[in-house]
C-alpha cells in the first residue's frame, strides 16, 4: 500500500487521488448522480488503502455512466501508480535484470498505456471549463514522459496550462520543463522548472528536476541548492537527489562532501540501481559526465 501511495505522489507530477474529488464544475447545482456516489466511494476506498475496492467502485460508476470523467481520471491514476510501483520494485528496491524483471517492466508499460487511455477518456468527457480537464491532460504528459515521448509531453502539458480553471499549474510547468530537458533544450527546461518551484516552493519533484537540469547545464552551485532543498525535506523521498548532490559537489572539488552524499544515496536503498551507480561514483569508477548527470529513471525515486 505504501509503495502505491508513494508512486501516486512521485510519479512525475500527476495529481494524487487526494485531489480527485468529484468535479463540481461538471454539473453545477445538480444533485449527485449514481455514478457520482459510486465514485465518491471509490475515492474513500483509495484513501483507506483499499485499492481493489476502489477499482471495483470505478467500474460500477462507469457502468452507471459510461462518460463519467472523474472515474476515468481516478482509474488512470491507479493504473499509473501500479505501473510505477512495479518499476520501483524492479529497479528502485532490488535492481533486477533477469528475464522475469523484463517481463515486469513490460507489465508496467502495459499499465501505463492503459492509464493513458483512461486519462484521454477523462479529458474528452470533462465539459469545457472543468478543472478536471487540466488534471487529465497533465497526467497524460506524465505518461508521455514515462515513455520518453517529449513531443507529446510538451503538447499535453501546454494543453493543461491552457485550461483556465486548472489550479495545479506548477505540476504542468514541471512536466513541460522536463519534456524540454528530455528533448535537450536546457534553457527552456530551466525556465519552466524555475516557474514551477516559484509557484510551489515545496514541490519536491520540481526542485529535483531543476537540480538535474542545472547540473547538466554546468551550474553545480544552483544544482546543490535545489538538491539540498529536496534531501533536507523529510517529505521528499527521492534517492537520486543524493546522487545529484554528490555529483555537483564533486564538480566543485568538494570530494569529502561528495562522498558523504554518495554514501547516503547508497544507504537510502542499498539494493537499488541508483545505489550501484552511487557506489561506483564513491569508488571513482567512472567519473564521466554521463554517469554524473543522468540516472536510469527520469522521475527519480
Amino acid at each position: 500500500m505504501r509503495a502505491l501511495l508513494a508512486a501516486l505522489v512521485f510519479a512525475g507530477g500527476a495529481t494524487s487521488a487526494g485531489c480527485a474529488a468529484r468535479s463540481k464544475s461538471a454539473t453545477p447545482g445538480d444533485e449527485p448522480t449514481q455514478a457520482d456516489k459510486l465514485y465518491d466511494v471509490a475515492v474513500g476506498s483509495f484513501h483507506n488503502g483499499m485499492f481493489e475496492d476502489a477499482k471495483l467502485q470505478i467500474e460500477r460508476a462507469l457502468a452507471a455512466d459510461p462518460r463519467h470523467a472523474d472515474s476515468f481520471y481516478l482509474r488512470g491514476l491507479l493504473l499509473l501508480a501500479e505501473g510505477k510501483a512495479i518499476i520501483d520494485a524492479v529497479e528502485g528496491e532490488q535492481c533486477l535484470e533477469d528475464d522475469a524483471a523484463e517481463q515486469q517492466r513490460r507489465r508496467a508499460r502495459d499499465l501505463h498505456r492503459t492509464a493513458a487511455e483512461a486519462f484521454a477518456a477523462a479529458a474528452s468527457n470533462y465539459p469545457e471549463g472543468a478543472a478536471g480537464r487540466g488534471r487529465a491532460l497533465n497526467s497524460l504528459a506524465v505518461v508521455d514522459l514515462q515513455f520518453h515521448d517529449d513531443t507529446k509531453a510538451r503538447q499535453h502539458a501546454r494543453a493543461a496550462l491552457a485550461e483556465k480553471f486548472y489550479a495545479d499549474r506548477y505540476s504542468a510547468l514541471a512536466n513541460l520543463g522536463w519534456a524540454h530537458y528530455e528533448g535537450g533544450d536546457l534553457v527552456s527546461a530551466t525556465s519552466e522548472l524555475r516557474q514551477a518551484v516559484l509557484l510551489n516552493p515545496d514541490y519536491c519533484v520540481g526542485r529535483y528536476r531543476l537540480a538535474r537540469v542545472y547540473l547538466d547545464a554546468g551550474l553545480p552551485e544552483p544544482a546543490i541548492e535545489q538538491a539540498e532543498a529536496v534531501v533536507e525535506n523529510p517529505r521528499c523521498p527521492i534517492q537520486d537527489a543524493w546522487r545529484i548532490l554528490g555529483a555537483a559537489r564533486l564538480r566543485l572539488g568538494l570530494d569529502g562532501e561528495a562522498q558523504s552524499a554518495f554514501s547516503t544515496c547508497v544507504e537510502v536503498a542499498p539494493r537499488s540501481c541508483l545505489a550501484k551507480q552511487c557506489q561506483r561514483l564513491m569508488d571513482g569508477d567512472p567519473k564521466d559526465d554521463e554517469v554524473l548527470a543522468h540516472s536510469a529513471q527520469p522521475g527519480g525515486r
